[in-house]
């Protein structure tokens, strides 16, 4: 059941995804040491995976960071941002904390 709602959640962000311009989004109040990221200096999200993948011809690095608490689920697509500024050729992925689906369309222009 986990598995399918992260699904469900990975394509509902990657459907907004292409409307979603990183250059409107803020990462003010953002932080990180060492894996952990944190938000006005309250922990908000820690990496749990890196992975290393062969996809269309290229090798490909992926970052995984876990939102710590639900107040902080607003601010996935700031870390995202946050992170592409840090490693700019790694693909960031956000696993969101709260376990129902709230985004509205309007969420994803």
């Amino acid at each position: 059941m986990k598995k399918l709602f992260l699904s469900f959640v990975l394509l509902l962000l990657y459907s907004c995804s292409s409307s979603i311009k990183l250059s409107n989004v803020s990462i003010e109040g953002l932080s990180h040491r060492g894996t952990d990221l944190y938000y006005r200096g309250e922990l908000c999200a820690k990496m749990s995976a890196i992975e290393i993948a062969y996809d269309g011809g290229k090798i490909v690095r992926e970052a995984t960071f876990i939102i710590q608490d639900e107040k902080f689920d607003h601010l996935a697509i700031n870390i995202i941002k946050y992170m592409r500024e840090k490693q700019s050729t790694w693909e960031i992925e956000v696993e969101l904390k709260r376990t129902t689906v709230d985004i509205k369309s309007e969420d994803c222009h």
